[in-house]
């Protein structure tokens, strides 16, 4: 059994409010962000974070919750602070239906995020723009990390909110059923806004958002140039998978497999 270990913090970025809760397993800390800005909450973290969450909420005016995706470390809470302030959630439209039931967590994600898996709650579809006491929002389609996956771009003060786009410049493993040629599309499609601030849901604020997106988008292309080449030369997936990341990491085991640099390399030899 995974050992963990969970830690929170609450920070403040200019108009925004951040909480970080951070889940500490061997030799991979794992952390999720929420943030609240002009009355607005952006995920509520995890259901095993739910003790600081609320701590963390009891301080703050919510008048909406918005979430980039359904996963339970975004969606974990959000029933409670539908309870609590008496708010409608929104999520993209394919997902309405599904927070109304009980997600099957496998058993590291029950250990990681859990035990339990978020409360299901009522939910509203986003459309192309969000209104709220001071600021229009456009709510950008970035499948890749899931199908529903959304960012936000808040246009008073130019942040884009990407929830799981971002994480990190050079990912070495994805989820089995990420699609990563979507995620390049994704992109593409947030450079064409006018940000520099990006706040990210596993990295938190980073100012020179604009510089890393692009750092993470060259190194796909550039990624998925060297495994088509593989491929032209007769190398199978788990050739060009050892070929390209030698090294093991911690979550690949710790997921059984469910976490994986294989499915980076699958996707771009099928062509998505």
């Amino acid at each position: 059994m995974i050992q963990v270990e969970k830690t929170s913090k609450i920070s403040t970025y200019g108009p925004i409010q951040l909480f970080e809760g951070t889940v500490h397993i061997p030799q991979a800390p794992m952390n999720v962000y929420s943030f609240v800005i002009d009355g607005v909450l952006i995920d509520s973290a995890a259901p095993s974070l739910r003790i600081p969450f609320e701590q963390f909420i009891s301080n703050q005016k919510i008048d909406h919750i918005l979430h980039t995706h359904l996963h339970e470390d975004h969606i974990g809470n959000t029933a409670h602070v539908i309870e609590r302030f008496g708010v409608e959630a929104h999520i993209h439209q394919m997902s309405t239906t599904r927070t109304t039931k009980r997600m099957r967590l496998p058993t590291y994600r029950k250990v990681v995020w859990g035990p339990d898996a978020p409360v299901p709650f009522l939910s509203e579809k986003l459309n192309a723009t969000f209104t709220s006491a001071n600021s229009i929002w456009d709510i950008i389609e970035t499948p890749g990390h899931t199908a529903d996956h959304v960012s936000f771009y808040n246009r008073q003060h130019g942040y884009l909110f990407t929830g799981d786009l971002f994480v990190t410049p050079k990912p070495k493993v994805v989820l089995v059923n990420e699609n990563i040629l979507d995620t390049i599309d994704s992109l593409k499609k947030v450079l064409t806004f006018d940000f520099e601030t990006m706040i990210c849901h596993h990295a938190g604020v980073v100012e020179n958002g604009r510089d890393m997106l692009t750092a993470k988008l060259d190194y796909l292309l550039a990624l998925q140039h060297r495994v088509k080449t593989l491929q032209q030369q007769g190398k199978d997936v788990f050739e060009i998978t050892a070929s390209l990341f030698s090294h093991t990491y911690p979550i690949t085991e710790h997921s059984n497999g469910e976490w994986s640099a294989l499915h980076l390399v699958r996707v771009f030899m099928n062509e998505g």
